[in-house]
């Protein structure tokens, strides 16, 4: 009998030990954080405009392709090339809204509706994995799922139109689909959680892992059957997004590979550039860069260096024990999570992003610490180190809750979403207005906001500057800067170039200085500056008015 359907069968009793009873607000409870996870979202949607944050942008792009019969592709880059770098479930549920109200921009409010939707049915789905596969109380299982859903961090990429929150949505229906399968070894249940995985997977490639580690856990139980069935459905499902990525991965120029190409071949460049030592230093900076998360997360990063390493200690050990309790329950889970962290360890982008992506999981992780805890009861025979190590943990996690409380205190009182959204839309909006005023509809615009600049323009715009994965760990040098927008201007027939950011400026002061010079100055305006390639500008437009 497998480890699931001990848990399963053990009736009404929950993990942390108290009687399952069927109270109106138990029942209330998926509801009621649902709703909660919804209200904190719509309650924090801005006016902003949509690519502030560059992949919400690319989105709403392949939506607007896909709605209008274009097809799959990047309609701001000149050509319109195919899109390989985003799987296509969320656009292509954007574009069904699109359909529904082709008004832009007005229509990307109802974009943000839907992602807080999401996010209510993701605080739903997490309750319910929490009291049928991982049995925590319903207490337990509230708390959890609420503070990691209604809170600062999800609600900042809510508010924004980005695929996290579908994506948690459907990873907390995977994980139920999977757990339950690996629970019970039944082909049907195998299939029906490898469809769940590869849907997953097509709105965020890292979805996939769910694969892996449900199988490994049917292979150790000897479920060859439900593995087969579960990993052939999966691959299956896979193959044509996979197809169409090896059929038009060529199609965006290398020199936008890191923002329009596919991920594999963006890393793969950097290891063959670099060697594996690439791994091992973005595998350091990703640590740390968790460590000081950790921090963040729990208030402790503006306190002194003793409060900052026992508040990672305990973080580790809480992390530690909370993930071997989620092995004994659900272990395809707990495997996935593993894996999960592994890649986002040694993946060359902050990794912020990646875990507050997972966050619910992470939340679930805790809580089944906290149970762990809760529940240890020292023998009599056991000495009074015993009692005073359980009484030191509950005090650290409670201790570890003020913080995170006052970490999304600080979250809304500062409103963050707006910052983060109202520092680009104020840098982007005087040269997006400039671009409106003095050029026509044909003109094809570098710049650091490509994204946001063709969508409320209406103009081809393209990046000023490549994304590498080196960047991660060491920032451009103003000279690799220069020679990528030169490598661009090669590439396209630009008409301007606008800059607005550190190295935007690096790039056309480069190209303005260079003998004989590459770029002239066309016009400063109060975020940035507008230039023109030398025997180019002015052709698609009124030069230098407004």
């Amino acid at each position: 009998m497998s480890g699931g359907e001990v848990i399963r069968e053990a009736g009404p009793r929950t993990a942390d030990g108290s009687e399952a009873r069927s109270l109106p607000l138990a029942r209330l409870a998926p509801w009621l954080l649902a709703l909660a996870a919804f209200g904190a979202a719509v309650s924090a949607i801005g006016a902003w405009p949509v690519g502030v944050f560059q992949d919400d942008g690319i989105y709403v792009v392949l939506a607007k392709s896909l709605a209008t019969g274009e097809g799959y592709r990047y309609l701001n880059l000149p050509g319109a090339p195919a899109a390989t770098h985003y799987p296509p479930l969320y656009p292509a549920f954007l574009a069904l809204l699109w359909k529904l109200d082709p008004a832009f921009p007005q229509n990307v409010t109802l974009f943000k509706f839907a992602n807080a939707m999401f996010l209510g049915g993701a605080a739903a789905l997490f309750h319910a994995f929490a009291r049928q596969r991982l049995q925590l109380g319903p207490l337990a299982a509230a708390l959890s799922v609420g503070a990691f859903t209604a809170c600062a961090p999800v609600v900042l990429l809510t508010v924004m139109v980005l695929s996290e929150p579908m994506f948690l949505c459907g990873l907390g229906a995977t994980l139920i689909a999977c757990d339950r399968a690996a629970a019970s070894g039944r082909p049907r249940d195998a299939a029906l959680a490898g469809g769940a995985a590869a849907l997953l997977s097509m709105v965020r490639t890292l979805g996939i892992l769910v694969v892996p580690a449900t199988v490994l856990v049917m292979a150790w139980r000897r479920q060859w059957r439900a593995a087969f069935a579960l990993g052939g459905v999966a691959v299956a499902l896979s193959i044509p997004w996979q197809l169409w990525v090896g059929a038009h991965a060529l199609e965006v120029p290398h020199v936008f590979l890191g923002k329009y190409g596919s991920y594999a071949g963006w890393l793969a460049d950097a290891v063959r550039t670099d060697g594996l030592v690439f791994l091992r230093d973005v595998a350091w900076a990703n640590l740390k860069s968790l460590v000081a998360q950790g921090w963040a997360s729990t208030a402790t990063d503006t306190l002194n260096v003793y409060v900052r390493n026992a508040t990672s200690i305990a973080l580790a050990f809480f992390f530690g024990l909370g993930l071997g309790a989620m092995w004994r329950r659900a272990p395809a889970v707990a495997l996935f999570l593993l894996l999960y962290l592994a890649v986002v360890v040694i993946w060359p982008f902050a990794p912020a992003r990646f875990t507050w992506g997972v966050w619910p999981l992470i939340g679930l992780v805790f809580a089944l610490a906290a149970v762990t805890v809760w529940r240890f009861t020292p023998r009599l025979a056991d000495g009074p180190a015993q009692h005073l190590a359980r009484r030191a943990a509950l005090a650290a996690l409670g201790a570890l809750a003020v913080g995170y409380g006052g970490y999304n205190y600080l979250g809304v009182a500062r409103d963050w979403w707006g910052v983060v959204e109202g520092s680009v839309a104020n840098r982007a909006r005087p040269l997006a207005e400039w671009v409106v005023a003095n050029t026509d509809s044909s003109a094809v615009i570098a710049t650091d906001d490509d994204v946001l600049i063709h969508l409320y323009t209406g103009r081809r715009a393209i990046p000023n500057g490549a994304f590498t994965p080196q960047e991660h760990i060491v920032p451009q040098a103003p000279a690799f800067a220069v020679q990528s927008l030169r490598t661009i201007l090669s590439t396209y027939r630009v008409d301007y170039v606008l800059a607005s950011t550190q190295y935007g400026t690096y790039a056309v002061k480069g190209l303005v200085e260079a003998d004989p010079p590459e770029l002239r100055i066309v016009r400063a305006l109060a975020t940035g500056g507008v230039f023109a390639p030398v025997g180019r500008g002015g052709a698609s437009g009124v030069e230098g008015g407004q």
